[in-house]
């Protein structure tokens, strides 16, 4: 009974952490992890980078072809996601169709070229439908602690300003928050 218990325990903590469609860590996990990070960060003195990344047209794909195939591409991405980052690494569905990935230690030029390289898996990523394959691309937005802040909410709203930021510029395309000035 004892077993069962810690594994239904086990089931819960997944549950409360994960998101259920992707099977990514959710917004509740990427605050609670962040801030471990930054504390790490601070105490052995290195960079913490933080993408946003978020699927161009989304709604149109909803639109188009159902919310089944939409969610079937929000899967595929966290599948991406998820072969695309270290160890030691975190993806996170935020919301929609946003993603976050916290990259501890890597520095500016590592994580615009792993952005790039996302950027570029996603395009040429393909969902089968009854009506043909969908493709999607995706807008990547890079901020750094403690360069563009000292917490989470001033590290995301920089990636986000920058994610937005590539959306402006045309899409399918990476910006770093600073380079947007």
């Amino acid at each position: 009974q004892l077993e069962e218990i810690k594994i239904l325990e086990d089931n819960l903590r997944k549950q409360v952490v994960r998101d259920p469609l992707t099977g990514l860590f959710n917004r509740r996990y990427l605050y609670e992890i962040f801030e471990r990070e930054i504390s790490r960060a601070q105490r052995e003195d290195y960079p913490v980078s933080v993408m946003m990344i978020d699927l161009d047209y989304f709604k149109d794909i909803n639109d188009t072809y159902g919310h089944q195939i939409g969610d079937e591409a929000l899967v595929s991405l966290a599948k991406l996601l998820q072969r695309s980052i270290r160890q030691g690494d975190v993806a996170c569905r935020y919301g929609g169709d946003e993603f976050i990935i916290i990259m501890p230690g890597i520095h500016e030029a590592v994580a615009k070229k792993r952005a790039e390289k996302l950027c570029y898996e996603v395009e040429n990523m393909t969902i089968n439908t009854e009506e043909g394959a969908v493709s999607a691309t995706a807008s990547i937005g890079i901020a750094f602690y403690p360069k563009h802040g000292a917490n989470l909410d001033q590290i995301m709203k920089a990636s986000d300003d920058a994610m937005y930021a590539a959306k402006t510029k045309g899409r399918n395309r990476v910006s770093v928050f600073h380079e947007q000035k």
